[in-house]
Protein backbone atom coordinates (compact mmCIF):
# COMPACT_ATOMS: atom_id res chain seq x y z
CA UNK A 1 0.00 0.00 0.00
CA UNK A 2 2.60 2.34 0.88
CA UNK A 3 4.15 1.72 -2.41
CA UNK A 4 1.30 1.86 -4.28
CA UNK A 5 1.18 5.99 -2.71
CA UNK A 6 4.41 6.95 -3.05
CA UNK A 7 4.18 5.71 -6.92
CA UNK A 8 0.98 7.41 -7.34
CA UNK A 9 2.52 10.40 -6.37
CA UNK A 10 6.18 10.48 -7.57
CA UNK A 11 4.24 9.84 -11.01
CA UNK A 12 2.02 12.96 -10.89
CA UNK A 13 5.30 15.17 -9.78
CA UNK A 14 6.89 14.12 -12.77
CA UNK A 15 4.10 14.85 -15.34
CA UNK A 16 3.61 18.18 -13.31
CA UNK A 17 7.49 19.17 -12.53
CA UNK A 18 7.83 20.37 -16.49
CA UNK A 19 4.59 22.52 -16.55
CA UNK A 20 4.91 23.64 -13.04
CA UNK A 21 8.06 25.09 -13.08
CA UNK A 22 8.48 26.20 -16.67
CA UNK A 23 5.25 27.84 -17.13
CA UNK A 24 4.93 31.23 -17.27
CA UNK A 25 2.48 33.81 -15.94
CA UNK A 26 1.24 36.54 -17.72
CA UNK A 27 3.42 39.38 -18.25
CA UNK A 28 4.14 41.37 -15.15
CA UNK A 29 1.81 44.73 -15.51
CA UNK A 30 3.58 48.27 -16.29
CA UNK A 31 4.14 49.85 -13.07
CA UNK A 32 5.86 52.93 -13.45
CA UNK A 33 9.79 53.25 -11.98
CA UNK A 34 10.83 55.93 -10.05
CA UNK A 35 13.36 58.54 -12.22
CA UNK A 36 17.14 57.98 -11.38
CA UNK A 37 18.71 60.87 -9.98
CA UNK A 38 22.62 61.96 -9.67
CA UNK A 39 22.92 60.63 -5.68
CA UNK A 40 26.11 61.04 -3.81
CA UNK A 41 27.77 57.69 -3.69
CA UNK A 42 27.53 55.65 -0.53
CA UNK A 43 29.73 52.95 1.26
CA UNK A 44 29.01 50.92 3.59
CA UNK A 45 31.70 50.08 6.31
CA UNK A 46 31.31 47.50 9.21
CA UNK A 47 33.09 49.34 12.21
CA UNK A 48 33.98 48.58 16.36
CA UNK A 49 32.57 51.13 18.75
CA UNK A 50 36.14 52.23 20.34
CA UNK A 51 34.69 55.45 22.23
CA UNK A 52 31.68 56.74 23.43
CA UNK A 53 31.72 60.27 23.47
CA UNK A 54 28.50 61.47 24.70
CA UNK A 55 24.74 60.43 25.95
CA UNK A 56 21.77 62.71 25.96
CA UNK A 57 18.17 63.05 25.36
CA UNK A 58 17.70 65.77 22.46
CA UNK A 59 14.88 68.21 22.50
CA UNK A 60 12.02 65.67 21.62
CA UNK A 61 12.88 63.35 24.62
CA UNK A 62 14.21 61.09 22.92
CA UNK A 63 17.95 59.11 23.64
CA UNK A 64 20.88 60.10 21.16
CA UNK A 65 24.21 59.28 21.33
CA UNK A 66 28.04 60.16 20.00
CA UNK A 67 30.80 57.71 19.87
CA UNK A 68 33.86 57.01 18.06
CA UNK A 69 33.88 53.49 15.42
CA UNK A 70 36.99 51.71 14.02
CA UNK A 71 36.37 50.92 10.40
CA UNK A 72 37.40 47.61 9.15
CA UNK A 73 38.97 49.21 6.66
CA UNK A 74 41.07 51.29 9.03
CA UNK A 75 39.70 54.95 9.61
CA UNK A 76 38.49 56.24 12.51
CA UNK A 77 34.70 57.60 12.17
CA UNK A 78 32.11 59.82 14.61
CA UNK A 79 28.91 58.94 14.33
CA UNK A 80 26.42 61.51 15.76
CA UNK A 81 23.06 59.43 16.27
CA UNK A 82 20.87 62.24 15.75
CA UNK A 83 22.06 62.36 12.10
CA UNK A 84 20.99 59.04 11.62
CA UNK A 85 17.75 58.86 14.14
CA UNK A 86 15.84 61.31 13.87
CA UNK A 87 12.93 59.12 15.99
CA UNK A 88 15.86 58.35 18.82
CA UNK A 89 18.54 55.53 18.98
CA UNK A 90 16.08 52.28 18.88
CA UNK A 91 18.69 50.24 21.02
CA UNK A 92 21.66 50.23 23.41
CA UNK A 93 24.84 50.70 21.57
CA UNK A 94 28.22 50.08 24.25
CA UNK A 95 32.08 49.86 23.43
CA UNK A 96 32.83 46.89 21.78
CA UNK A 97 29.63 46.18 19.81
CA UNK A 98 30.10 46.32 15.84
CA UNK A 99 28.09 48.48 13.45
CA UNK A 100 27.19 49.33 9.66
CA UNK A 101 28.18 52.67 9.26
CA UNK A 102 26.94 54.35 5.85
CA UNK A 103 29.58 56.93 4.63
CA UNK A 104 28.83 59.42 2.54
CA UNK A 105 31.16 61.49 0.53
CA UNK A 106 30.64 65.05 0.93
CA UNK A 107 32.37 66.23 -2.56
CA UNK A 108 34.88 68.01 -0.72
CA UNK A 109 37.37 65.44 -0.29
CA UNK A 110 35.36 64.72 3.59
CA UNK A 111 33.55 62.34 4.76
CA UNK A 112 30.36 62.12 6.94
CA UNK A 113 29.36 58.76 8.48
CA UNK A 114 26.17 57.54 9.46
CA UNK A 115 24.54 55.05 11.67
CA UNK A 116 23.13 52.32 9.10
CA UNK A 117 22.18 49.70 11.68
CA UNK A 118 24.18 47.01 14.36
CA UNK A 119 25.82 43.96 13.20
CA UNK A 120 23.60 40.99 14.78
CA UNK A 121 25.44 37.64 13.49
CA UNK A 122 26.70 36.67 16.68
CA UNK A 123 23.16 37.50 18.17
CA UNK A 124 21.52 35.39 15.13
CA UNK A 125 23.99 32.63 16.04
CA UNK A 126 23.22 32.63 19.70
CA UNK A 127 19.77 33.09 19.13
CA UNK A 128 20.05 29.67 15.99
CA UNK A 129 22.24 27.22 18.82
CA UNK A 130 19.99 27.55 21.65
CA UNK A 131 17.21 26.79 19.43
CA UNK A 132 19.00 23.96 18.24
CA UNK A 133 19.74 22.81 21.56
CA UNK A 134 16.71 23.16 22.87
CA UNK A 135 14.95 21.22 19.82
CA UNK A 136 17.76 18.23 20.35
CA UNK A 137 17.38 18.18 24.14
CA UNK A 138 13.36 17.53 23.79
CA UNK A 139 12.95 16.02 20.57
CA UNK A 140 15.90 13.72 20.68
CA UNK A 141 16.66 11.70 18.16
CA UNK A 142 13.59 12.98 16.35
CA UNK A 143 14.49 16.43 17.06
CA UNK A 144 18.19 15.58 15.38
CA UNK A 145 15.81 14.86 12.39
CA UNK A 146 13.52 17.52 12.49
CA UNK A 147 16.76 20.23 12.17
CA UNK A 148 18.00 18.11 9.00
CA UNK A 149 14.43 18.58 7.72
CA UNK A 150 14.80 22.42 8.91
CA UNK A 151 17.98 22.98 7.40
CA UNK A 152 16.87 21.43 4.12
CA UNK A 153 13.67 23.40 4.28
CA UNK A 154 16.08 26.47 3.84
CA UNK A 155 17.89 25.00 1.04
CA UNK A 156 14.74 24.37 -0.87
CA UNK A 157 13.94 28.27 -0.37
CA UNK A 158 17.22 29.74 -0.76
CA UNK A 159 18.50 27.93 -3.55
CA UNK A 160 15.47 26.73 -5.50
CA UNK A 161 11.88 28.93 -4.58
CA UNK A 162 13.34 31.96 -4.58
CA UNK A 163 15.69 31.94 -7.53
CA UNK A 164 13.32 30.31 -9.86
CA UNK A 165 10.63 32.90 -8.71
CA UNK A 166 13.05 35.86 -9.86
CA UNK A 167 13.76 34.42 -13.26
CA UNK A 168 10.25 35.29 -13.78
CA UNK A 169 9.01 31.32 -13.43
CA UNK A 170 5.23 30.71 -11.85
CA UNK A 171 5.48 31.68 -8.32
CA UNK A 172 2.24 29.68 -7.60
CA UNK A 173 3.47 26.56 -9.42
CA UNK A 174 6.71 26.69 -8.28
CA UNK A 175 5.13 26.94 -4.21
CA UNK A 176 2.92 24.37 -5.17
CA UNK A 177 5.91 21.58 -6.24
CA UNK A 178 8.96 23.29 -3.27
CA UNK A 179 5.72 22.36 -0.76
CA UNK A 180 5.09 19.13 -2.05
CA UNK A 181 9.16 18.07 -2.31
CA UNK A 182 9.57 19.73 1.37
CA UNK A 183 6.68 17.98 3.22
CA UNK A 184 8.02 14.37 1.49
CA UNK A 185 11.45 15.27 3.06
CA UNK A 186 10.44 16.83 6.41
CA UNK A 187 8.08 14.27 7.18
CA UNK A 188 10.12 11.05 5.96
CA UNK A 189 12.67 12.69 8.30
CA UNK A 190 10.92 13.14 10.88
CA UNK A 191 8.54 10.41 11.12
CA UNK A 192 10.31 7.73 9.36
CA UNK A 193 8.99 5.98 5.98
CA UNK A 194 6.51 4.08 7.62
CA UNK A 195 2.48 3.48 6.63
CA UNK A 196 1.60 6.80 8.01
CA UNK A 197 3.89 8.98 6.82
CA UNK A 198 2.83 7.75 2.99
CA UNK A 199 -0.63 8.44 4.15
CA UNK A 200 0.25 11.74 5.94
CA UNK A 201 2.43 12.81 2.34
CA UNK A 202 -0.93 12.29 0.50
CA UNK A 203 -3.10 14.45 2.63
CA UNK A 204 -0.44 16.95 2.93
CA UNK A 205 -0.40 17.22 -1.03
CA UNK A 206 -3.89 17.76 -1.18
CA UNK A 207 -4.04 20.17 1.53
CA UNK A 208 -1.35 21.98 -0.79
CA UNK A 209 -3.90 22.07 -3.53
CA UNK A 210 -6.37 22.92 -1.39
CA UNK A 211 -4.79 25.59 -0.30
CA UNK A 212 -3.69 27.13 -4.00
CA UNK A 213 -7.72 26.76 -5.00
CA UNK A 214 -8.88 28.42 -1.89
CA UNK A 215 -6.33 31.34 -1.71
CA UNK A 216 -7.22 32.04 -5.75
CA UNK A 217 -10.47 32.21 -5.13
CA UNK A 218 -9.87 34.10 -2.27
CA UNK A 219 -7.80 36.73 -3.57
CA UNK A 220 -10.39 37.25 -6.70
CA UNK A 221 -13.28 37.28 -4.85
CA UNK A 222 -11.59 40.15 -2.72
CA UNK A 223 -9.93 41.75 -6.03
CA UNK A 224 -6.71 41.90 -4.25
CA UNK A 225 -3.89 43.27 -6.41
CA UNK A 226 -0.65 42.21 -4.11
CA UNK A 227 0.51 45.25 -4.16
CA UNK A 228 -1.02 46.41 -0.72
CA UNK A 229 3.06 47.41 1.12
CA UNK A 230 5.64 48.93 -0.53
CA UNK A 231 7.46 46.25 -0.21
CA UNK A 232 5.77 44.27 -3.15
CA UNK A 233 5.44 47.81 -4.75
CA UNK A 234 9.65 48.25 -4.91
CA UNK A 235 10.15 44.59 -4.93
CA UNK A 236 8.52 45.44 -9.08
CA UNK A 237 10.40 48.34 -9.34
CA UNK A 238 13.81 46.26 -8.56
CA UNK A 239 13.01 43.17 -10.47
CA UNK A 240 11.47 43.46 -14.30
CA UNK A 241 10.52 39.87 -15.40
CA UNK A 242 8.97 38.47 -11.83
CA UNK A 243 5.44 37.05 -12.27
CA UNK A 244 2.10 39.27 -11.53
CA UNK A 245 1.78 40.46 -8.45
CA UNK A 246 -1.31 38.16 -6.92
CA UNK A 247 0.94 35.29 -8.09
CA UNK A 248 3.77 36.25 -5.02
CA UNK A 249 0.82 36.61 -2.88
CA UNK A 250 -0.56 32.95 -3.20
CA UNK A 251 2.70 31.78 -3.06
CA UNK A 252 3.04 33.05 0.63
CA UNK A 253 -0.41 31.80 1.84
CA UNK A 254 0.50 28.53 0.48
CA UNK A 255 4.11 28.03 1.89
CA UNK A 256 2.53 28.89 5.39
CA UNK A 257 0.06 26.25 4.92
CA UNK A 258 2.91 23.72 4.28
CA UNK A 259 4.21 24.48 7.63
CA UNK A 260 1.13 23.24 9.73
CA UNK A 261 -0.23 20.86 7.41
CA UNK A 262 2.37 18.15 8.16
CA UNK A 263 1.26 18.60 11.77
CA UNK A 264 -2.61 17.87 11.04
CA UNK A 265 -1.45 15.26 8.84
CA UNK A 266 0.32 13.00 10.76
CA UNK A 267 -1.55 13.50 14.50
CA UNK A 268 -4.88 12.28 12.50
CA UNK A 269 -2.79 9.31 10.60
CA UNK A 270 -1.11 8.54 14.38
CA UNK A 271 -4.59 8.74 16.35
CA UNK A 272 -6.25 6.13 13.60
CA UNK A 273 -3.78 3.89 13.41
CA UNK A 274 -3.80 3.85 17.36
CA UNK A 275 -7.18 3.04 17.59
CA UNK A 276 -6.99 0.02 14.86
CA UNK A 277 -4.02 -1.02 16.77
CA UNK A 278 -5.94 -0.93 20.47
CA UNK A 279 -9.09 -2.45 18.46
CA UNK A 280 -8.40 -4.54 15.43
CA UNK A 281 -12.20 -5.64 15.12
CA UNK A 282 -13.18 -1.13 14.10
CA UNK A 283 -14.18 -1.34 10.33
CA UNK A 284 -13.09 1.73 7.95
CA UNK A 285 -16.30 4.02 9.28
CA UNK A 286 -15.70 3.46 12.78
CA UNK A 287 -12.10 4.37 12.40
CA UNK A 288 -12.93 7.74 10.69
CA UNK A 289 -15.84 8.66 13.15
CA UNK A 290 -14.16 8.39 15.74
CA UNK A 291 -10.73 9.87 14.31
CA UNK A 292 -12.89 12.92 13.53
CA UNK A 293 -13.69 13.45 17.27
CA UNK A 294 -10.02 13.89 17.86
CA UNK A 295 -9.99 15.94 14.54
CA UNK A 296 -12.22 18.65 15.31
CA UNK A 297 -10.53 19.22 18.43
CA UNK A 298 -7.29 20.11 16.83
CA UNK A 299 -9.27 22.00 14.39
CA UNK A 300 -10.10 24.22 17.35
CA UNK A 301 -7.00 24.71 18.66
CA UNK A 302 -4.86 25.02 15.27
CA UNK A 303 -7.42 27.62 13.98
CA UNK A 304 -7.27 29.63 16.82
CA UNK A 305 -3.60 28.95 16.39
CA UNK A 306 -3.38 30.34 13.20
CA UNK A 307 -5.51 33.35 13.75
CA UNK A 308 -2.94 34.77 16.06
CA UNK A 309 0.33 33.75 14.39
CA UNK A 310 -1.73 36.19 11.75
CA UNK A 311 -2.57 38.82 14.21
CA UNK A 312 0.83 39.11 15.42
CA UNK A 313 2.55 39.38 12.31
CA UNK A 314 0.58 42.13 11.33
CA UNK A 315 0.28 43.36 14.74
CA UNK A 316 1.57 47.05 13.54
CA UNK A 317 -0.55 47.73 10.66
CA UNK A 318 -3.78 46.83 12.47
CA UNK A 319 -2.59 49.28 15.66
CA UNK A 320 -1.85 51.89 12.91
CA UNK A 321 -5.05 51.52 11.81
CA UNK A 322 -7.35 51.21 15.05
CA UNK A 323 -5.63 54.72 16.46
CA UNK A 324 -6.51 56.63 13.87
CA UNK A 325 -9.93 57.46 15.28
CA UNK A 326 -10.94 59.00 11.69
CA UNK A 327 -10.91 55.63 10.42
CA UNK A 328 -14.43 53.59 10.37
CA UNK A 329 -14.67 50.05 10.47
CA UNK A 330 -16.01 49.80 7.25
CA UNK A 331 -12.91 51.96 5.72
CA UNK A 332 -10.60 49.64 7.82
CA UNK A 333 -11.70 46.66 6.37
CA UNK A 334 -11.63 47.69 3.11
CA UNK A 335 -8.24 48.40 3.02
CA UNK A 336 -6.43 46.14 0.61
CA UNK A 337 -3.62 45.37 3.27
CA UNK A 338 -5.98 44.40 6.19
CA UNK A 339 -7.89 42.38 3.68
CA UNK A 340 -5.08 40.90 2.30
CA UNK A 341 -4.18 39.72 5.78
CA UNK A 342 -7.59 38.60 6.05
CA UNK A 343 -7.62 36.37 3.60
CA UNK A 344 -3.94 35.23 4.03
CA UNK A 345 -5.45 33.90 7.02
CA UNK A 346 -8.82 32.34 5.83
CA UNK A 347 -7.29 31.19 2.86
CA UNK A 348 -4.57 28.61 4.50
CA UNK A 349 -7.15 27.99 7.61
CA UNK A 350 -9.57 26.54 5.07
CA UNK A 351 -7.29 24.09 3.83
CA UNK A 352 -6.07 23.14 7.44
CA UNK A 353 -9.81 22.38 8.17
CA UNK A 354 -10.42 20.49 5.17
CA UNK A 355 -6.71 18.44 5.12
CA UNK A 356 -8.23 16.78 9.23
CA UNK A 357 -10.89 14.97 7.59
CA UNK A 358 -8.69 13.87 4.26
CA UNK A 359 -6.03 12.81 6.52
CA UNK A 360 -9.09 10.91 8.64
CA UNK A 361 -10.61 9.07 5.75
CA UNK A 362 -7.36 8.19 4.47
CA UNK A 363 -6.02 6.48 7.14
CA UNK A 364 -9.07 5.08 8.15
CA UNK A 365 -9.60 2.85 4.64
CA UNK A 366 -5.49 2.75 4.80
CA UNK A 367 -5.68 0.66 8.49
CA UNK A 368 -9.13 -0.92 8.01
CA UNK A 369 -7.86 -2.84 5.39
CA UNK A 370 -4.06 -3.74 7.01
CA UNK A 371 -2.95 -7.44 7.82
CA UNK A 372 -2.43 -7.88 11.34
CA UNK A 373 1.26 -8.25 10.50
CA UNK A 374 0.90 -4.52 9.67
CA UNK A 375 0.05 -3.59 13.05
CA UNK A 376 2.49 -5.78 14.86
CA UNK A 377 4.91 -3.72 12.84
CA UNK A 378 3.34 -0.07 14.04
CA UNK A 379 3.35 -1.08 17.43
CA UNK A 380 6.79 -2.55 17.47
CA UNK A 381 8.01 0.97 15.62
CA UNK A 382 5.80 3.24 17.73
CA UNK A 383 7.75 1.68 21.38
CA UNK A 384 11.09 1.66 19.79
Amino acid sequence: MIKRLLLIFSLTLLLLTPSLVFAQTEPSPEIPVPVEQDVTINQEVQASITQILSQDVDQNDVPQMTFLALGDNGTTYTVNTADSYSTGLRYGLAVGNRVILQIIDNGDGSQTAYLGDVVRTKGLFIVALIFALITLLVGRGRGFFALIGFAITLAILFWFVFPMILAGHNPVAISVLAGIVMLAINLSLAHGLTRNTAVAFASCSLGVILAWLFSAAFVAIVKLSGLADETSVFLYWQVGNIAIPQGLLLAGIILGAVGVLDDVAITQCETIAELKAADPKLGGRELFTRGMRVGRHHIASTVNTLVLAYAGASLPLLLIFMADQSVSLWRFLNTEAVAEEIVRTLGGTCALVLTVPVASLLAAWVWSHAKKSALRGFTEHEHE
